[in-house]
């Protein structure tokens, strides 16, 4: 069941009585800024590992700047380096 209070999408700004919680960040979203059927919005869609679509991906690669999560990028000093360009470079 979806939470639906009378506030503004954190998102685009627009008042609305069909904004939703997220799931994963807790942001109060429209539905057209969210993925109403996985209560998820839209900047955290944005923000998976484009390896395993893993949620809230933290890092960027240093090469091709795709997000990746902990599991699908190395950390070496201040960088990261996703696996698939890890592969290529090797």
């Amino acid at each position: 069941m979806l939470n639906k209070t009378d506030e503004s999408c954190e998102i685009c700004g627009k008042a609305s009585n069909d904004v939703v919680l997220c799931c994963l960040c807790g942001a109060q979203v429209c539905t057209e800024c969210a993925l109403v059927q996985d209560r998820i919005c839209l900047a955290c869609d944005e923000a998976k590992c484009y390896i395993c679509n893993e949620y809230l991906a933290s890092r960027a690669c240093n090469i091709c700047g795709q997000l990746v999560c902990e599991d699908h990028g190395t950390k070496k000093d201040e960088s990261t380096t996703c696996d698939n360009c890890r592969m290529r470079e090797s």
